[in-house]
């Protein structure tokens, strides 16, 4: 093991579901006193990862999937300040029809039945 921190070396990680952190770590920065330390969080925060397609019709209809963690039922899905037409498919993934939005960019908010919310601008570009 050399340089275990943010500039030399991956030793950081996180779960599929966003629920874990594993991080290695080293009072003195020996590979013989390294461990392995796992951090179980309370919640998942609401988080957008990736959206695909990037571009939608100005005229709605645009099949989305979206992906990122947190993701509830009930969760509500807007493009522009329009409602979009969600399934959750688990807490990463969710799949959307676009509503009939302006030309242009727009932004992307996601809000769970919570109230938490997350916003993305400029996620699809409509055309």
């Amino acid at each position: 093991m050399t340089d275990v921190d943010a500039l030399h070396g991956e030793f950081l990680a996180i779960d599929e579901n966003g629920q874990r952190l594993f991080a290695i770590t080293s009072l003195d920065g020996s590979p013989q006193n390294a461990a392995l330390t796992i951090v179980q969080l309370a919640c998942v925060a609401l988080a957008i990862g990736s959206v695909s397609s990037s571009t939608v019709s100005a005229a709605g209809v645009t099949q989305l999937t979206i992906r990122g963690s947190g993701f509830q039922a009930g969760i509500k899905v807007a493009i522009g300040g329009k409602i979009a037409t969600a399934t959750l498919v688990d807490m990463n993934t969710l799949i959307g029809i676009s509503p009939a939005v302006p030309a242009g960019p727009q932004r992307l908010t996601l809000t769970n039945a919570t109230g938490e919310t997350v916003s993305l601008d400029d996620a699809v570009i409509a055309n």
